[in-house]
């Protein structure tokens, strides 16, 4: 039993499955473009657990038939995860060239299925290898085992070197950490004789490559997200929340804790539209986001439709909130009475009484400013 190479192959199952549980945390675009790097992942913790049964139960000739399905398993991952690997590589290269053939993949998956058929005949000839007393015994043909698999990690190589700014890493010495470093700790693995598969090599490989390449391409998503996500619950006028974002606030209101509400409409917009054009309305609904945002500091402002805003202050004081709506009210005073605002204050649980409610002092204020200016509302 070789233990060294069983302790190593469980601390990378480990490791690599840190990895696995880093990329579940990336948002779900991620997820789609790092499918084949996540195959790559389990195949490779398939893989170390396969050579890791195969040092457990060598020497034990009970155990010859699951000593032989286990080398069986491990040769076979072998050429899935090469297949696995070169379609992932493809994905990053197409992220930057729309165009590009995926015919590499083509022949490294052609490839790996005629080393597939050979190291199967191999195993069931005895040719390849044969367990012979509940050990591992190479065959005659076991000289040609791995080469197909190492012709295809040449081309891979290759595809790295002409290709590396379109994995859009910026110098190629990168190259030397992607492909040298594992292949390096390969081939150290691979001079103890009883080591067969190096599959540690492989868990390293792919820990170099989620450190260069696959944690940026999550970071990037993830950022992507984001400011997608805050552009889509933005009004691209004023800055504020939009309808989408107003519906995020309320959906996680606390029915617990007191909410208070501002609701505010611009006076005479559609005069303003009419008589000096939609850019000088649009100057006016800015002046109003822009009040909001220098007066209503306890809570968040929404632009709900074309001229309507709601303020919401969540678990807010009661006397902080009076206090706020009356710098509101005296902004919106001195500047022409530009809109009516009625405001309410309550419960979580009540938030839309307590919307309704400020609704309704917002247009008696607005009939008094009719009243007073004498203005017709109707224009």
């Amino acid at each position: 039993m070789n233990t060294i190479l069983i302790a190593a192959n469980i601390t990378s199952v480990f490791y690599i499955l840190i990895i696995a549980v880093g990329l579940l945390q990336g948002p779900k675009s991620a997820l789609r473009s790092s499918r084949f790097f996540g195959g790559c992942i389990w195949l490779s913790i398939g893989g170390l657990i396969a050579e890791t049964g195969i040092c457990f139960f060598e020497g034990k000739p009970e155990y010859s038939i699951l000593l032989l399905i286990l080398n069986y398993l491990a040769t076979a991952i072998l050429d899935v995860i090469v297949i696995v690997y070169s379609f992932y590589l493809n994905d990053l290269i197409s992220e930057s060239r729309k165009n590009f053939k995926k015919i590499i993949s083509y022949i490294v998956t052609i490839l790996c299925i005629i080393d597939f058929v050979f190291n199967t005949v191999g195993i069931i000839t005895g040719k390849l290898i044969d367990i012979i007393d509940g050990y591992v015994v190479p065959g005659p043909l076991d000289r040609f085992f791995g080469l197909i698999p190492a012709l295809c990690f040449l081309l891979m190589v290759i595809l790295y070197i002409v290709r590396f700014k379109d994995f859009r890493i910026k110098s190629p010495v990168f190259i030397v950490l992607i492909v040298l470093v594992p292949a390096v700790a390969t081939v150290f693995l691979k001079l103890s004789s009883s080591v067969r598969y190096g599959y540690a090599g492989t868990a390293l490989s792919l820990a170099v490559v989620y450190v260069v390449i696959q944690n940026r391409i999550i970071a990037e998503t993830h950022a992507s997200a984001m400011m997608y996500s805050n552009i889509s619950i933005t009004d691209q006028l004023t800055g504020l929340r939009n309808r989408r974002g107003y519906t995020e606030i309320i959906d996680g209101l606390s029915k617990e804790a007191p909410v208070g509400v501002a609701f505010v409409d611009i006076n005479s917009l559609k005069a303003v539209n009419d008589k000096l054009g939609h850019k000088a309305g649009d100057e006016l609904i800015i002046r109003v986001a822009d009040i909001l945002k220098k007066t209503v500091k306890l809570g968040t402002a929404c632009r709900i439709s074309g001229d309507e805003f709601v303020c919401i202050a969540e678990n807010v004081d009661r006397e902080d909130f009076e206090y706020c709506m009356t710098r509101l009210k005296s902004e919106v005073y001195y500047n022409d009475r530009i809109a009516a605002v009625g405001h309410d204050i309550g419960m979580g649980c009540d938030f839309k009484e307590i919307v309704k409610s400020a609704e309704k002092m917002m247009y008696q204020d607005k009939e008094r400013y009719y009243r007073e200016t004498g203005k017709d509302r109707r224009k």
